[in-house]
């Protein structure tokens, strides 16, 4: 009797651990893998981004490809279409399709080539604003330098995101779907209070008086 309840207790946690341990303690090494990968990434970028001396060069960059989208959106993008903030905010399938409407097929090509651009001025805006910002941050203690540094590269991870919904959306007009659109405008929301979020702190630490030293 006792042997058979021994043996009845040693299968339920034979089984206990498999069912239910093994697969917990499985997500969390994955997580922390993942972490020490997200870690990783973002330790190198900030090495190779928080330089003084590129400043000049990133700063080139995102003012030449700012000037290339301006003008490039006024030659292409037809009268009376919403521009490509409208569209990133559309936030409703309803919305999506009344902007399609008023642009028309012309304008459907015209913001395709912008969103392809895109990709470019998003790589632009993010080097310069990293760049800026991690060279503001080095002198502050490193993790915390770190976490403000992801701001802006995290905006440019949405960016890339939204990007691509809204390309895969308007390449399939017969197929819209709310919730993805909703999804691309969510993302270009948030993306738009890190770029605002950072562009504050490259402000505060520009300005903030240093420690006197004795």
């Amino acid at each position: 009797m006792n042997s058979s309840i021994a043996l009845a207790t040693r299968e339920f946690s034979l089984k206990t651990l498999i069912v239910y341990i093994y697969p917990a303690y499985s997500y969390a090494n994955k997580t922390r893998q993942t972490n020490l990968m997200y870690r990783k990434t973002l330790d190198f970028l900030f090495q190779a981004l928080a330089v003084k001396q590129y400043l000049i060069f990133s700063g080139m960059f995102f003012v030449l490809t700012a000037f290339v989208m301006f003008i490039l959106d006024a030659q292409i993008r037809p009268s009376g279409c919403a521009d490509m903030i409208s569209l990133e905010l559309v936030f409703t399938k309803s919305g999506l399709n009344q902007i399609l409407l008023d642009c028309g097929a012309k304008g459907v090509r015209s913001h395709l080539i912008m969103l392809w651009v895109d990709y470019i001025f998003i790589v632009s805006y993010v080097g310069f604003l990293a760049n800026l910002l991690g060279s503001l941050l080095k002198n502050i203690e490193y993790e915390r330098a770190l976490t403000l540094f992801s701001i802006p590269i995290i905006a440019g991870v949405l960016d890339v995101i939204e990007n691509t919904i809204f390309l895969f959306q308007l390449q399939n007009l017969d197929s819209l779907n709310g919730g993805l659109i909703f999804l691309a405008s969510s993302a270009a929301l948030v993306k738009f209070v890190l770029i605002g979020i950072t562009i504050i702190l490259i402000f505060y630490y520009l300005f903030k008086k240093k420690p006197e030293t004795a």
